[in-house]
């Protein structure tokens, strides 16, 4: 009695075990697996990637700047040398540090820039790109002619991403696999909810291009919030953007309007750690009202 007790629950546990792993590996599960955006997926690293002269130009091509990349770093090494220059002739070796420090963070803060930039005229011209691979279906093609289509017509900043994808399947790569490696290439939550449709639409078939219209009205009504979102937050933006710049301002002017002032913070020991902490400071609160302001995806 109790080995047949022992046999039947060791077959529970093998029939529930079979049932989890049937159901993980089911389309329903596989679309709520793409359509959640995990912290980690959807949090941009931090680290100054390697590279980042080519990632930068690549960013401003994507972006459609009209400016030259090589023209860009070559006004920046302009820059940075008119800059030390006029810093040690103000104030010493300080001023070169402070000018060495401003020069280095420049172009992280300029690919930063440029990779937000990015998101948004990413996430700007999604709606129009997927209604362009809805055309394709209604006229007969597949999702991978539709595809193609697409990064035919599409703007610079996602014409990559789709051709990509073409690029992939040709490879050998399946068209699934091709499109959740673009989202994650681009996390953001409109990419991830067309990616997951069109996985969907690759796997089960069904009325296609029917999904995606409504995949591209869900993001067309997602921007419109998101712009009304971006107008009430106009104003807190601008005041944190002036409390922020408002030190930064006031030193320059009592250094430029009084010499014993720029003396002591740029040629004493006490009067540089004053103004890395009152920068380090300056620095921390607006990050903190960055983050107070910002709209969440």
């Amino acid at each position: 009695m109790n080995t047949a007790g022992a046999t039947s629950t060791v077959l529970v546990v093998v029939c529930a075990a079979a049932l989890r792993l049937a159901w993980a590996s089911g389309p329903r599960a596989r679309t709520a697996r793409r359509l959640a955006l995990s912290a980690p997926t959807m949090r941009r690293s931090l680290v100054v990637p390697i590279g980042l002269p080519r990632r930068i130009a690549a960013a401003m091509a994507a972006c459609a700047l009209p400016v030259d990349p090589a023209t860009a770093w070559l006004a920046w090494l302009v820059g940075v040398t008119l800059g030390v220059v006029v810093g040690l002739a103000l104030a010493g070796i300080g001023g070169v540090l402070v000018v060495i420090a401003v020069a280095g963070a420049g172009p992280v803060v300029a690919w930063r820039l440029l990779r937000h930039r990015q998101d948004q005229l990413a996430d700007a011209a999604l709606p129009e790109v997927v209604d362009a691979v809805a055309r394709g279906l209604r006229s007969g093609g597949s999702l991978r002619q539709a595809l193609e289509e697409a990064a035919a017509c599409a703007p610079p900043v996602l014409a990559e991403d789709l051709a990509a994808v073409v690029r992939a399947t040709e490879r050998g790569v399946a068209l699934v696999d091709a499109l959740e490696e673009w989202a994650q290439r681009r996390p953001l939550p409109g990419v991830r909810l067309a990616a997951a449709a069109l996985c969907l639409g690759a796997e089960t078939g069904g009325a296609q291009a029917r999904a995606v219209d409504g995949v591209a009205a869900t993001l067309r009504m997602r921007l419109a919030t998101r712009a009304e979102a971006n107008a009430l937050a106009t104003q807190a933006r601008a005041s944190a953007a002036l409390i922020a710049a408002a030190p930064l301002a006031f030193c320059m002017l009592a250094s430029a309007t009084d010499p014993r002032t720029a003396g002591f913070l740029f040629r004493t020991p006490l009067g540089l750690a004053m103004l890395g902490t009152g920068l380090a400071l300056d620095a921390a609160g607006a990050l903190w009202m960055a983050r107070l302001t910002r709209i969440e995806p």
